[in-house]
């Protein structure tokens, strides 16, 4: 069921399943939505409350001109106080696992298990407008095509690649969505701007809930020797390393992703 929460002076947009014992937060990726997490929610929604968010400055969540890492921590909180609930668990992926992190940084007593899945500990801008910019290309003006063009190459294991070439394998849901929101230009450079010089590398030490670190072997844009990194920095995080895959490993091995998240959460 879609909601729209009160969070932190704005709205915030969720999708919530509403059945389940145990909750399950998922955060998107950058210029994501919530619907972009929805192959992950189905994985998952037998077992689990799964609760879909846009986070600010996506979907149809408020999009303020300005906001930080900061301000999407707190957001997160914000929706756990706001849906009652006492403790969830989170999984964030690539800029969603940013977030998840620095929540969990700021405070986890309302948080359980926490998986990041390729993600990194710190960077001068997101992943993607620094291969953008090696592709010398302007995230505030590069079209549709042209972004997907260097995500693609930079997501997928090279068997991966030959099928999304060929059109055996269909990326756009997980890329673009069910809902399509795109961002325009001022609404992508303020996303660029919230993850400017991040480092969620100085706090890991507060991190007391349960986590873990997944990477993808041929993962472009968070290598995985960079999820490990976070791993080793967090007291008793697990890191989990999948083969042939990409950044897209949620859609190239799903199984073994699955399978992974599901005995994680039941530990």
């Amino acid at each position: 069921m879609k909601k729209f929460l009160d969070v932190n002076g704005i709205e915030i947009c969720i999708d919530d399943t509403e059945e389940g014992e145990t909750a399950l937060l998922l955060i998107h990726g950058l210029t994501g939505d919530k619907s972009t997490m929805y192959p992950v929610r189905d994985m998952f929604k037998d077992d689990y409350r799964i609760i879909t968010i846009d986070t600010r400055g996506h979907g149809e969540s408020t999009h303020p001109k300005e906001y930080t890492i900061d301000d999407h921590a707190d957001d997160i909180h914000g929706i756990i106080k706001e849906l009652n609930l006492e403790k969830v668990d989170i999984l964030g992926y690539s800029m969603g696992s940013y977030i998840a992190l620095r929540a969990a940084e700021a405070k986890c007593d309302d948080i359980d298990h926490l998986v990041l899945l390729c993600t990194k500990p710190n960077g001068k801008t997101s992943s993607v407008a620094r291969l953008l910019k090696e592709a010398n290309l302007d995230i505030t003006q590069v079209t549709p095509e042209e972004m997907m063009q260097v995500i693609i190459k930079a997501s997928v294991a090279p068997q991966s690649l030959e099928k999304v070439e060929s059109g055996e394998l269909d990326i756009l849901k997980l890329l673009n969505g069910e809902e399509a929101y795109e961002l325009n230009a001022e609404e992508k450079a303020a996303e660029d701007a919230s993850l400017a010089n991040f480092d969620n590398s100085n706090d890991y030490d507060k991190v007391t809930c349960k986590t873990l670190v997944i990477g993808a072997e041929y993962d472009g844009i968070n290598p995985p020797e960079l999820g490990r990194e976070v791993a080793d920095g967090i007291d008793g995080a697990r890191f989990e390393l999948i083969n042939d895959a990409g950044h897209l490993v949620i859609i190239e091995q799903p199984e073994e992703f699955q399978n992974i998240v599901n005995d994680f959460l039941k530990d």
